[in-house]
């Protein structure tokens, strides 16, 4: 009986350390699967922010490239415009210098506008003076100084084409 007792005691030993084997191997292998998860689901994060940071970083160099094109363009435009004005004023003292001012007419205003061709030419020109002396004198003074030399820049010679000038005899 007591042997008996003993080879039950030891297959219930054998049994207890093989459920505890199981139970530990299971319990590694559960730890291990959780840590191969929470590995995986890292690189899946780091993946999409690595994803989403090179898309922000893309689209904040378009944005840029945008920003500074938006501003070369203002740029280009600003200096057209500076160019049409300096080629206007310099139209105005043209005709100024070409004016043949009428006797008698001190103080008297007139208001010219002209329209020009892409070559300087005068397509039109409109006075307007209640004195017909110095309106025939402007629109004599403006086409007289014709032809006009025209910017090289196209949008600042399309600018300069029609400009206005104020007359007053001195």
């Amino acid at each position: 009986k007591a042997a008996a007792d003993a080879k039950a005691k030891a297959n219930a030993d054998a049994k207890a350390k093989a459920d505890a084997d199981a139970k530990r191997k299971a319990d590694t292998d559960k730890a291990k699967a959780n840590a191969d998860a929470k590995a995986k689901a890292a690189a899946d994060a780091k993946r999409k922010a690595d994803a989403d940071a090179k898309e922000r970083a893309a689209e904040e160099a378009r944005a840029s490239s945008a920003k500074q094109a938006a501003e070369e363009a203002a740029q280009k435009k600003a200096e057209a415009k500076q160019i049409a004005s300096t080629a206007k004023r310099d139209f105005e003292n043209k005709i100024k210098r070409a004016w043949d001012t009428p006797a008698g007419s001190t103080g008297k205003t007139a208001t010219a506008r002209v329209t020009l061709s892409d070559s300087g030419a005068v397509r039109s020109v409109i006075v307007s003076s209640s004195d017909p002396d110095m309106k025939a004198s402007v629109e004599a003074a403006v086409r007289s100084a014709a032809p006009y030399p025209m910017p090289s820049d196209p949008e600042a010679r399309r600018q300069a084409q029609s400009f206005t000038s104020s007359f007053t005899a001195k």
